[in-house]
Formats: C-alpha cells, structure tokens, sequence
C-alpha cells in the first residue's frame, strides 16, 4: 500500500528536496480511491490540502520524480488530458467513451491480445494503454465523448 509516508521516501530517493508543497501532493495521491486524476486537478486538490497555491511546475517535477520510481503513471484514457495514478502493478484500462469509467485491467487477463503482441514480437507489460469502448450501461446511447 502506497502512504504518503512512502511517497516523500521515494522523493528522497530520488534526490528532491521535501517541501511543503511536495508533502500536500503527497498526501492528495496517497488519498484511498483516488483513481485517475489530471495534473490540473491534483494541483488544485493539493492546494487544498496545502491552504495556498502551488505552482504547476512544481505538480510536474514531484509527479516526473515519482513516475521514474516506478509509483505514478501517466496515461491518455482517450479524449483529454492524460491522468496520472499510482500503480504497484502494470496494467492497462478499459474506458467508456461516454461516461468515461475507468477500469484497471491487469496484464493477465489480457489473453488472446497479449498473444497477439507476441506473435507480432511485442511484450505486453511496461506500456499503459487504453481500450476506448462503450460500457454496458451505455451500449445503446448514440455518439460519443469525441461528438
């Protein structure tokens, strides 16, 4: 499980200095169910946290350190901005292009199309993707996110 403890930890190691701002990113990724949110909106959720403003470059340079530990990815889940989240494990994602439900999919139930990426000499594993499709509450609704 993934504290905001462990995150600042993974700072050090990466040789960032821990400040204040950095502590409120912290605690916002360490938040339960925090699921996958945009840069712009763990800015504003640590600003919260923090009671001030924190420079957007700030947000990026904790989420590049993190991400080159291994605890924070980044994924584009179709039309949008990318998100980030935490992950201990690798995965990929289905996603409702209307409603935009996410579901983390692990690498083990990807069956025959880690198959195909085989046969074609790919390795399914370091790379997030996403599967932009309809869930089944909304299969019969017409256009899309994109419309």
């Amino acid at each position: 499980m993934v504290t905001r403890r462990s995150l600042i930890e993974a700072l050090r190691r990466e040789g960032m200095r821990i400040t204040a701002p950095r502590e409120a990113i912290c605690a916002v990724l360490a938040e339960p169910d925090l699921g996958h949110v945009s840069v712009a909106e763990l800015q504003q959720r640590a600003e919260q946290v923090l009671g001030r403003g924190i420079d957007l470059s700030t947000v990026y340079r904790t989420v590049d350190a993190l991400q080159e530990a291994g605890i924070v990815h980044h994924v584009h889940l179709g039309h949008g901005a990318s998100v980030i989240h935490l992950s201990e494990e690798e995965h990929h994602h289905l996603v409702c292009d209307l409603c935009g439900r996410t579901v983390d999919l692990p690498l083990e139930e990807l069956g025959p199309l880690a198959e195909l990426l085989e046969r074609h000499g790919y390795e399914p594993g370091t790379v997030h993707f996403a599967i932009v499709s309809r869930c089944l509450s909304h299969r019969d609704d017409p256009g899309s996110a994109a419309d």
